[in-house]
């Protein structure tokens, strides 16, 4: 076959990622390569095209001066963009944020081989590119707190106000539960629901508004044949078989309808004298387009409390009190949730962080990035255990909940893997058809 000049200038390799290799644009059949050849240049035009489209608005918000940091902020990301396509070496960051100086230590160890867009680790290249915006927001005089993709999450929360409404409902019906068996089929019902949830990602749209139509509950029969592994029944004996008096930790990835629904299982684990304390950890600035910031997580309170519907209305009202009583608590000012960092580095470079997940009696991993970073972006073989994937990372009990979008897993047995291969509709990767699976130990409880 004949090598394209692309594919020769970047030296790309016409084939998968190899097993225990590093997660790379540098193969040509790789997920990461479509996502820096494909999928990131398209966020970066959607940036700015939605930064022209809303400039009017921005400006009359920010003020006059705003103009000029639009202009300059488009120029730039404009300019990244023709990096990124033409594989340039990653550049120092430049502005005052509290992580640039980690993040230019962690640039300038990178070796030379592996710098650039199409040679570095899938994670760093892309950890990179979304530090990069921010960084340009961050040297503009106007628009520093400015999150450039507050408008998509909004879309997306209002479009799925209809499934919010439904499975409020039907939580409702079924949250007066009398017997242990009870409790533990709502816990296993819930926990699916907060799985496909995960689907709802906009940096796999390419930033494209998607949202949740349908009732939650109905489309769980229809969903099950994409499960890979379920060890939910795991999950539930590290929690009910305590006092309740624990810490149950969330680190998120969406905003929207998925963080709606981790609010609903943190909700029952609250309700049912299951936790003691739920703690939500999100990022500090704007990520992978649509991952949870505090500012998210305080609007999705309030526009609950607001709502038209007295249902939701109630649900607001309850999360807030929550937050008051100091069951419910927002962890934020750590940046190492949008560092390139795995999280295997952790107990390392930010010891704090690894202390404080030591205080929960279970974290719950929410998404494909979360996931990758548990397994350092490794392409394990599939049948190799979660225990030995996430290699030294053991602060406490792990769940991961991750709707497959990258493409791999792993602790599949290969009867598993051979029908899940006849299961993956065409072109499953892109539209982000859903599978999944929790894999549980004492030591870490996962899921692909």
């Amino acid at each position: 076959m004949e090598i394209s000049e692309l594919d020769r200038k970047f030296n790309i390799i016409d084939g998968d990622t190899p097993i225990n290799e590093h997660l790379s644009a540098h193969y040509k059949r790789s997920f990461a390569h479509y996502t820096v050849k494909d999928r990131l240049p398209v966020i970066l035009t959607r940036i700015i095209d939605s930064l022209s489209r809303e400039k009017e608005a921005i400006i009359a918000g920010y003020g006059e001066e705003a103009a000029d940091d639009l202009k300059d902020v488009i120029g730039n990301i404009s300019k990244l963009k023709y990096e990124l396509q033409t594989d340039k070496k990653f550049k120092l960051l430049d502005g005052n944020d509290t992580d640039q100086e980690e993040w230019n230590a962690f640039l300038e160890a990178l070796p030379d081989t592996h710098n650039s867009y199409f040679s570095a680790v899938w994670l760093h290249a892309e950890c990179y590119m979304y530090r990069r915006v921010r960084s340009m927001f961050e040297e503009t005089t106007t628009l520093r707190e400015f999150d450039y993709f507050r408008r998509q999450k909004k879309d997306a929360f209002m479009g799925s106000l209809e499934a919010f409404q439904q499975l409020t409902e039907k939580f409702n019906e079924k949250r007066m539960v009398k017997t242990r068996d009870e409790l533990r089929g709502l816990f296993r019902q819930l926990m699916r629901v907060n799985l496909w949830g995960n689907r709802i990602d906009l940096s796999i749209s390419g930033g494209k508004i998607v949202s949740q139509c349908g009732d939650p509950f109905e489309a769980l029969g229809n969903l099950e044949e994409y499960i890979l592994a379920d060890d939910t029944a795991a999950v539930w004996d590290c929690i009910a078989t305590t006092d309740g008096n624990i810490i149950v930790d969330f680190v998120c990835d969406n905003a929207g309808y998925e963080l709606f629904t981790d609010l609903c299982l943190a909700d029952f684990l609250i309700s049912h004298n299951l936790a003691a304390k739920v703690r939500f950890h999100v990022k500090m600035i704007p990520w992978f387009v649509s991952d949870v910031t505090p500012e998210d997580f305080r609007w999705t309170l309030d526009a609950l409390k607001l709502s038209v519907t007295a249902t939701l209305r109630d649900l607001g009202c309850r999360l807030s009190n929550y937050i008051e009583t100091g069951h419910f608590e927002l962890i934020e000012g750590e940046y190492f949730w949008t560092s390139p960092r795995d999280f295997c580095e952790m107990e390392s470079v930010k010891p704090s962080v690894h202390r404080m997940l030591q205080q929960a009696h279970l974290v719950i991993f929410k998404g494909d990035l979360n996931y990758r970073k548990l397994l350092g972006d490794i392409k394990w073989d599939p049948t190799v255990p979660f225990v030995e994937a996430i290699r030294t990372f053991r602060p406490t009990n792990l769940c991961s909940l991750r709707t497959v979008k990258a493409d791999w897993w792993r602790d599949c047995h290969q009867d598993v893997l051979k029908s899940s291969q006849r299961r993956i509709p065409s072109g499953w990767r892109v539209v982000n058809t859903v599978l999944f699976s929790l894999h549980s130990n004492r030591a870490a409880l996962s899921g692909l």
